[in-house]
């Protein structure tokens, strides 16, 4: 639990700087082959301005006091049964029968890994790079594969396309350093890992704790994809896998994040 003042929030004049000044409206960049070649997507237009930013000390505590939410669709996007209710039981240690010990893990798991994110955040250790990614990855991952918190290739299956993840990885982290919108930076990190695949197991719930870790850290609120539109989010991705395009995905992100109140 934290226990001190986290270190990130700034003060109002050092926050005030922080928002960005440029148009909040991405159109398509001419070179599409220099954003599938740094981050593996492309995309022609993101209306970041519709996620507003809030009060830092808003964001944290909305996100402390939303956890059990966060968990629990986070689980059922992943096709878990439990119910809210059930999960803020289990939590709570209490035992919660009618479900497979597969679900229960992922459950836990996902607790420990938000839990883990919210202590990041809250004493400025989070950071988009591959040690956090992999710390996050080993959690949420850890009973499904032998490889969590390791990219493809450099676990039990070393393969050579670890190098290309990585190289990945990097070039991912250069183009997201170039762009001052912490939102459209959070929307790229989301698609670019989401169709990447960087890990064995996992891949979108690490992505989905990655992109909340940017915009809390930046003073937005997470944003959260509800259950009741898993098949949207399932389209998006669809279209994300096939095409690479992933202007359907970030604008449904957009639309979860206004749609919140």
């Amino acid at each position: 639990m934290v226990t001190k003042q986290p270190r990130w929030a700034p003060d109002p004049e050092t926050y005030a700087a922080r928002k960005p000044t440029t148009n909040d409206t991405y159109r398509e960049v001419a070179d599409r082959d220099a954003l599938l070649r740094d981050t593996g997507v492309w995309w022609t237009e993101v209306d970041t301005a519709r996620i507003l930013p809030s009060d830092t000390d808003r964001a944290w505590r909305r996100f402390r006091a939303s956890l059990p939410e966060l968990i629990w669709n986070a689980a059922r996007l992943e096709g878990n049964s439990f119910t809210l209710p059930e999960v803020r039981s289990l939590l709570d240690g209490d035992t919660v029968g009618g479900h497979t010990t597969a679900e229960e893990l992922q459950v836990l798991a996902l607790n420990e890994a938000y839990g883990a994110l919210r202590d990041l955040i809250g004493y400025g250790r989070f950071h988009i790079d591959k040690s956090t990614s992999d710390r996050l990855n080993r959690i949420v991952a850890r009973h499904e594969t032998l490889d969590a918190g390791r990219f493809r290739g450099e676990g039990t299956l070393r393969r050579n396309g670890s190098e290309l993840l990585r190289a990945r990885f990097a070039t991912l982290q250069e183009r997201l350093a170039e762009i001052g919108d912490p939102r459209l930076q959070a929307l790229i990190y989301f698609c670019s890992a989401a169709r990447t695949r960087f890990y064995a197991g996992g891949n979108k719930r690490t992505a989905l704790l990655m992109m909340t870790g940017i915009l809390i850290s930046n003073g937005f609120d997470a944003v959260t994809v509800p259950n009741a539109r898993r098949l949207e989010l399932d389209h998006a991705l669809d279209t994300l896998v096939t095409t690479d395009d992933a202007t359907e995905l970030m604008a449904f992100l957009v639309d979860c994040a206004t749609s919140e109140g």
